[in-house]
């Protein structure tokens, strides 16, 4: 039977398309927008690893989704003048991708439009551009040099998030907004100017800049996202523009302005102790995380509110005290606190109680916290508990046995995940589709061989439950029912 050949040329919306093996080239002319494509159904996709060049000639208006996904030997691209949109993954895992030039006809880049491209050095955007899509530039770990144009309004979710090599940074004053996660983990950069007229910065938009060791916040700021610099290792100094109206630093620490909100407390503040200002109502998430060198953070009565990972890998962090007046916790506000011995809670805090050290909310029905350095081998979670609490018991140091009560419901993501002591679990719910649980709920890479234990009768229901596979080979019914 004869090989079927592919065909080599061809229409594709008002374009037509034709790849010349000769130079593993692929043309599009005519006139009009290339269309969107589902992932792996462009035409020519058979081709992709043997495309070296893309030539667009003048009269395409439009790149659609997934065009060029995966041409994996594609080395440059010139978009010509007159295109105005690129889409969604168009030229994502394009690895080999050293230079893309970009016309200032170019009103907004797609998301993931760039994402992956290993090899891309610079980039120099034209004026005209308004917004770059989320993930459009992600994981573009060589990318070393980025201008933006004046033009620019937004930068979405992670638009640039694992640029690592990226050094230096200038974000215009006509940007509204900052995605969340929007520089991510861009670890090597040191300098970062925020220009006067930007107005939001969402959460974590420049967390993970290992490098970054200074940084100045325009008045212009109305809003700063949660973690906005967290784990930022290096950071010695931020500072706020003197005519800000929303933020300001006091000894180094950001606050709102009014000192209701604890913004930031920075990762390499060497103090040991630290005492909540009175004034603070607030601390924001992620506020404190990575600190490696707090042991004790006095909360103060005035306190309401803790948000999601405010203290989160603080590393030296021991003990913790919550007063009547702390109301709200948001997720996790303690997860992998390694030497964290017991959370106390008033007596008259109306929403959240403790035993033995271990975090409740007020009825004892969900498990907020098992503190990660408690020494205790066996936790045996009280039977009025229903629901688990995701991160709860992350990374608990010394676990060896854990029992689940036949009360619980729900169990959240990574709820005992990395416990690497952990050996036998007992579960006492008779039927696991009674139990909601997450993702890597027991989560670990430390090899140790588990155990679970579930009620009598109920070891097949448990081996063909997906959510306990990992047990399979290992699930023992005790001897009794219940």
């Amino acid at each position: 039977m004869s090989k079927i050949k592919m065909p080599k040329s061809g229409e594709t919306g008002q374009l037509l398309w034709r790849y010349d093996p000769k130079d593993s080239s692929l043309t599009l002319s005519g006139t009009g927008a290339l269309p969107d494509y589902p992932i792996g159904k462009a035409p020519w996709f058979e081709f992709n690893d043997q495309i070296d060049m893309i030539v667009l000639e003048e009269g395409v208006t439009r790149i659609g989704d997934y065009a060029f996904y995966n041409c994996t030997e594609l080395t440059s691209v010139e978009i010509p003048e007159g295109v105005t949109y690129i889409g969604e993954s168009a030229f994502a895992c394009c690895q080999s991708l050293e230079s893309v030039t970009i016309p200032g006809s170019v009103t907004e880049i797609g998301e993931g439009a760039f994402e992956s491209c290993d090899s891309m050095l610079a980039l120099e955007l034209a004026s005209g551009l308004k917004c770059v899509g989320a993930f459009a530039f992600s994981e573009c770990v060589a990318l070393r040099e980025l201008i933006l144009p004046d033009t620019v309004e937004r930068i979405e979710r992670s638009a640039f998030a694992g640029t690592m090599a990226l050094h230096e940074l200038v974000i215009p004053g006509n940007v509204q907004e900052i995605g969340d996660n929007a520089f991510n983990g861009c670890i090597q950069l040191s300098s970062l100017t925020l220009s006067e007229g930007i107005r939001v910065i969402e959460e974590m938009a420049f967390s993970n800049c290992s490098d970054l060791t200074k940084v100045l916040i325009p008045a212009s700021v109305e809003r700063l996202g949660d973690g906005v610099f967290a784990d930022c290792l290096a950071m010695e100094q931020i500072s706020v523009a003197p005519e800000s109206e929303h933020y300001v630093v006091r000894d180094d620490i950001l606050y709102s302005k009014d000192l209701s909100v604890l913004v930031h407390y920075p990762a390499s503040k060497e103090e040991q102790e630290f005492t909540i200002p009175e004034e603070v109502r607030k601390i924001a998430g992620l506020a404190f995380a990575s600190n490696y060198f707090l042991m004790e953070v006095m909360l103060g009565d005035h306190l309401e509110e803790v948000g999601s990972y405010a203290f989160a890998r603080c590393s030296s962090l021991s003990f913790m005290s919550l007063p009547a007046q702390t109301t709200r916790l948001g997720v996790s506000p303690f997860h992998d606190c390694i030497m964290l011995l017991e959370i106390e809670v008033d007596p008259n805090n109306p929403c959240y109680s403790s035993i033995d050290g271990i975090l409740y909310n007020k009825e004892q029905t969900q498990l907020i916290q098992y503190p990660a350095g408690l020494y205790d081998d066996v936790y045996r979670i009280p039977d009025t508990v229903q629901e688990i609490a995701e991160n709860a018991g992350y990374d608990a140091q010394d676990l060896e046995v854990l029992v689940i009560p036949e009360s619980v419901r729900k169990i959240g993501d990574m709820a005992f995940a990395f416990c690497d002591q952990l050996r036998k679990v007992e579960i006492r719910v008779a039927d696991p589709a009674q139990v909601e649980v997450g993702l890597m709920t027991l989560f670990s890479v430390a090899g140790t061989a588990r155990k679970l234990i579930v009620p009598k009768g109920s070891s097949k229901l448990y081996k063909k439950n997906e959510s306990w596979l990992e047990f399979t080979s290992n699930i023992v019914e005790t001897k009794d029912k219940g």
